[in-house]
């Protein structure tokens, strides 16, 4: 099954709440990506499925052009709030990828290549990365420990409520392929991890928005009723653990991919 990028809206209804209540990625993994994989002021980089600019406008300072490609025009305005002089914002997706002037000296990808089709993607991105350049696929959530218990039990509250479509179904099986085998297969097949630990503070409030902000758990999904039971359900789930703020510490990921015969 492959993922549909015919679909530039699905976050659109949300965009503020993403931007205000998604958590940004830790300085010091940025700052160690560049640094592992070689990225310096002169760098191009391209930030594919870019969103609201989280990684984009956080590398703008450090490299010397950055390109943000994104589906959603309503993403690519709010990414355009923040953004550096250096960073450029494009409407468009991964499967046009002529869009974008190359070489790129790095790719990075924040909890967007799910939604790509990924051997494709890959493949065009052959043609566009330079021959000592990397890809990197940056995610966070928090870890397995009691002090996060909270949010692990506020997460099955989600998981009952939420109403996702197709693809979340099917990235939830057996059959869904993680992203490490798929760059297996792919010419980036040279593949290391790096990970950064960062403490992130919460109120109900955030925490609401930061649901409200996933696909299967927007506003328009779960309709007026799903969406007061969820509030209950949220409320009831925390109570156990006191009236906040609430405290996740989480551990920040770079998965990088490069050629195998990379400088």
């Amino acid at each position: 099954m492959t993922c549909d990028l015919s679909i530039p809206d699905r976050f659109d209804s949300v965009v503020e709440m993403y931007s205000a209540f998604r958590t940004r990625y830790a300085p010091g993994l940025i700052d160690w990506l560049l640094a592992e994989t070689r990225t310096g002021k002169e760098a191009h980089v391209l930030d594919l499925g870019c969103g609201p600019g989280f990684i984009a406008n956080a590398l703008g300072p450090r490299v010397a052009r950055v390109t943000g490609v994104d589906p959603s025009a309503s993403m690519i305005t709010a990414a355009e709030a923040e953004a550096p002089d250096n960073v450029t914002y494009v409407e468009g997706s991964s499967e046009d990828l002529s869009i974008v002037e190359g070489p790129i000296n790095l790719v990075t990808m924040g909890r967007s290549f799910h939604w790509k089709d990924r051997p494709a993607t890959l493949k065009d991105l052959d043609t566009l990365v330079a021959q000592n350049g990397a890809l990197s696929f940056l995610d966070d959530k928090p870890i397995k420990a009691p002090k996060n218990l909270w949010w692990w039990a506020v997460q099955e509250v989600g998981k009952a409520h939420a109403r996702p479509d197709p693809i979340s179904l099917h990235r939830m099986t057996d059959a869904w392929e993680p992203h490490e085998t798929v760059l297996l297969a792919s010419p980036f097949s040279d593949l290391r991890r790096i990970s950064v630990l960062a403490r992130h503070s919460w109120t109900y409030d955030s925490l609401l928005g930061h649901f409200l902000s996933r696909s299967g758990c927007r506003p328009e999904v779960m309709g007026s009723k799903g969406l007061a039971a969820f509030e209950a359900a949220l409320k009831d789930a925390l109570s156990p653990f006191g009236d906040g703020p609430f405290e996740t510490l989480n551990d920040h990921v770079a998965l990088i991919a490069r050629r195998p015969d990379h400088p």
